[in-house]
């Protein structure tokens, strides 16, 4: 218990320290991180822009900052307070362009299930269930299987995406997560 209790502390130590590190602006969106990181993060934004327009106006739409660090994903606890933060590994921001295109996708996914479980529940919290679960992965799975085969991804690699949902990596204790 202490164990994860410190791993947790030094997660969010490691993003506070991000969040108030330097910051490169990209068409309103803040990218914290090492030069190769924004580099690479800026273009997969170019590439959501030029190829999926859509895609790219939900990352506008939603996200605020996206900060290098692990664990890769959505900090919900920040969503109230408007645009938010995401969290990309070098998992992601290592590899290719285009599947970190489609993670960014993935991620923006999840926050657009947030606002559209916030505007049904009014005044009432958003259930986790609404962003996060085995549901609303496999529907954040489909979109950004969909942005990655309309930006050129080879269809073997998309099934190797879509047949992700039998890891349950969401059922990953946050602490343990090493992407």
């Amino acid at each position: 218990m202490l164990i994860a209790f410190c791993r947790r502390t030094i997660i969010a130590l490691r993003i506070a320290r991000a969040l108030f590190g330097k910051k490169h602006m990209h068409d309103g969106v803040a990218i914290r991180g090492h030069e190769a990181f924004v580099r690479a993060t800026v273009e997969a934004l170019e590439l959501l822009k030029a190829k999926t327009p859509d895609v790219y106006a939900l990352v506008q739409k939603h996200i605020g900052d996206i900060v290098s660090g692990k664990p890769s994903g959505v900090f919900t606890s920040m969503l109230g307070f408007g645009p938010t933060v995401v969290v990309m590994g070098p998992l992601f921001s290592e590899g290719s362009v285009i599947e970190y295109a489609g993670a960014l996708a993935h991620e923006t996914y999840h926050c657009e299930l947030y606002r559209a479980a916030e505007k049904d529940g009014a005044r009432n919290a958003v259930s986790e269930d609404a962003y996060s679960g085995e549901h609303a992965e496999s529907l954040c799975l489909r979109y950004q299987c969909d942005a990655l085969r309309r930006l050129g991804l080879n269809e073997l690699h998309i099934e190797r995406y879509e047949t992700g949902l039998a890891t349950r990596w969401w059922d990953v204790p946050l602490d343990r997560r090493d992407w």
